[in-house]
């Protein structure tokens, strides 16, 4: 007897799968980035400048791809995100020059600022229960995205590094052809659409208090989030001394534990109290960067570097909690300017840490990003403390 796969199952393999491709590709911009940076003859700053602009796009893009598939289909538009970043992979292989380079990282941003939301979202309209189960899972399709830099630094060792990328966009391509004939669209297209009231509704989302809490806690969450997948491995290189392999595979390490950790944290999400949850997350993943910043020896390292992997872990737990907060009409566009704002104001952390990387070390970022997890932890105490009382 045949195994049935079903329907919702297939949608979401093809949802993390797409997400893998996204999260993959950027890493291993990031454990690469020694190299490209030595190819261009450019500074950590202008690598900084660059990887910032992607996020600065790729934050814009969520809100306007938020609202169109709120319009025209949830499918149709990751199905475009899809394509775009496929070719923004082709093309920063294509690169032999840095202003090449910082154009086909823009391209990226505008690809894969595509999906998330709109992915999200999708997911939410198909599972009506245990949807944090269902983001953890998507969200640990991410998580094993941090084994594939392990994969583009052998080919760069081998090759050359503009061959994975010449490959991954041929992944990306067969992973689009996939996505296309195994899932169907999600919502229910609405007959008339007002596009004000639609960015309107999307601004009222601020006005909840539950809401503008969460968001602090993820702008924090997301500046630590931005400048690990950024600068982590070129940290490695360049002040512990590690090679591009042993790298990713720190890197790796950091992503299993991500994999691991996901869908148990989101399961828990739909049980137990979210914000103690964060706490208790935001705690391990500052002790663990502290550790990285003072550990020299590659295999303590290696030991530790799991931990900040659970700063990752709040991403699925504040998701279900906002998809709990709005109704199904509207939800990825209201998703969509969240995380529009969320990531523009989180995007400079890339040039930020760029600046420092130059004019000190990476050491003095990297503490002040524990500093950070820090205040989460000082800020979500006060506000349980608050409630209660």
């Amino acid at each position: 007897m045949m195994l049935q796969i079903t329907k919702e199952t297939k949608a979401l393999f093809c949802i993390s799968l797409a997400w893998f491709l996204v999260l993959a590709g950027r890493y291993s911009i990031s454990n690469l980035l020694p190299r490209i940076v030595s190819e261009l003859q450019v500074s950590w700053t202008d690598a900084g400048f660059a990887l910032t602009m992607m996020w600065l796009i790729y934050a814009i893009i969520q809100f306007p791809s938020g609202i169109y598939s709120d319009i025209k289909g949830r499918k149709i538009t990751i199905l475009i995100a899809m394509m775009i970043f496929s070719v923004s992979y082709l093309l920063v292989g294509l690169s032999i020059h840095y202003t090449m380079f910082f154009l086909a990282l823009i391209l990226l941003g505008v690809g894969t600022g595509g999906y998330p939301a709109v992915g999200i979202s999708m997911i939410t309209d198909i599972f009506k229960e245990k949807r944090g189960r269902a983001l953890g899972i998507r969200d640990s399709a991410g998580s094993i995205a941090y084994v594939v830099p392990l994969f583009a630094a052998v080919i760069a060792g081998l090759f050359n590094w503009r061959i994975f990328f010449f490959i991954w966009s041929g992944i990306c391509v067969a992973s689009f052809i996939l996505f296309y004939f195994l899932t169907a669209e999600s919502t229910k297209l609405p007959e008339k659409v007002v596009i004000k009231e639609r960015v309107i509704d999307g601004i009222k989302i601020f006005k909840q208090k539950d809401v503008q809490l969460m968001f602090i806690i993820n702008l924090f969450i997301a500046v630590t989030w931005i400048s690990y997948m950024s600068f982590f491995p070129a940290y490695l290189v360049s002040e512990k001394g590690f090679t591009e392999i042993q790298a990713a595979i720190a890197l790796g390490i950091l992503g299993v534990g991500g994999f691991v950790f996901k869908p148990i944290i989101g399961s828990l999400s739909d049980r137990y109290n979210k914000k103690s949850l964060i706490i208790l997350l935001s705690i391990l993943a500052a002790v663990g960067t502290l550790l990285i910043v003072y550990i020299n020896s590659l295999p303590l390292i290696l030991l530790v570097c799991f931990l900040p992997a659970f700063a990752t872990a709040v991403f699925p737990v504040v998701s279900s909690f906002l998809m709990n907060q709005w109704p199904e009409k509207g939800r990825a566009g209201k998703l969509g300017f969240y995380r529009s704002n969320l990531i523009l104001l989180a995007s400079p952390s890339s040039v930020v840490i760029g600046i420092l990387a130059d004019r000190y070390t990476f050491d003095i970022p990297f503490i002040g990003i524990a500093l950070l997890l820090f205040i989460v932890v000082l800020i979500l105490s006060i506000n349980i403390l608050m409630t209660k009382k």
